[in-house]
């Protein structure tokens, strides 16, 4: 029997000939726009929205809303490391993941992560990490059950503007094969705000390289909370988007959830 042995074969082609079209980045854009959940699960106790704004029309920035059963959300948000093409790639992935697996292992928050972390892992090269945040609330308890993966910490703004960050509760996805995390939960009640953000959202620059701010974003949450929940996050993102004068360097990525004020 021959045996061929496998080879690689390298050529010259000219990066016209291989980078995508405007007419195919518009189509990468339109297909990731559909991928971030818009159609969220109704909970009676709880209510949640988000936006993306990619830098470079795609991007690796993360949001979800999965349905975990009744009267139970996830909600997600990551970031993927880089940015472009490469980087919408690896947001798909991790989605699928997430999705795939969130169904059997819901009522294991940790073993869920593991679970995810293993796959990213072995589709993804030794340099590439997202960072994730995912939360289990649940309508019977109004509590949030909580991991976050090295994401920046999300913050439980309350009726008095106190503020409970949800730090760190693990190391980011897709680096080691050797990982674990540990889950806390928060309660929500009416009158709390709970603001998920990529750092695209704080590190936002103006003309003079001022960034945004946690005090801006503050600043803007304190002016418009009493707006409908899908009009606080059009004027948050709006601000960001204004502040840099519509240049932005980064994935911007915003979710809100917070307390319905009846039950």
């Amino acid at each position: 029997m021959l045996l061929i042995e496998p080879t690689v074969e390298t050529m010259q082609v000219p990066i016209a000939a291989v980078w995508p079209s405007e007419d195919e980045m518009e189509r990468a854009r339109k297909v990731q726009a559909q991928l971030l959940r818009r159609n969220a699960p109704s909970l009676e106790t709880l209510e949640y929205g988000g936006c993306y704004l990619p830098a470079r029309g795609i991007g690796g920035d993360y949001y979800d809303f999965i349905h975990l059963g009744l009267g139970r959300v996830g909600l997600a948000m990551g970031d993927i490391s880089g940015k472009g093409v490469a980087a919408a790639l690896m947001m798909a992935s991790l989605q699928a993941i997430l999705r795939s697996h969130s169904a059997t292992l819901a009522n294991d928050l940790a073993r869920l992560l593991r679970s995810v972390n293993r796959l990213f892992c072995e589709c993804t090269g030794e340099s590439d990490y997202a960072s994730l945040f995912l939360g289990d609330y649940s309508d019977t308890t109004c509590r949030l059950r909580y991991a976050n993966c090295g994401q920046t910490p999300p913050l439980v703004v309350h009726r008095d503007f106190s503020i409970d960050r949800l730090e760190s509760t693990a190391t980011v996805l897709g680096m080691f094969t050797d990982w674990n995390c540990s889950v806390r939960e928060v309660t929500l009640v009416p009158g709390d705000t709970l603001l998920l953000f990529t750092d695209g959202v704080t590190e936002a620059m103006n003309e003079s390289g001022e960034e945004f701010g946690e005090d801006r974003l503050l600043g803007v949450l304190r002016e418009s909370r009493q707006l409908a929940l899908p009009a606080l996050v059009h004027s948050i993102a709006g601000a960001v988007r204004e502040f840099s004068d519509y240049h932005l360097k980064d994935d911007v990525t915003l979710l809100i959830a917070r307390p319905k004020e009846s039950r």
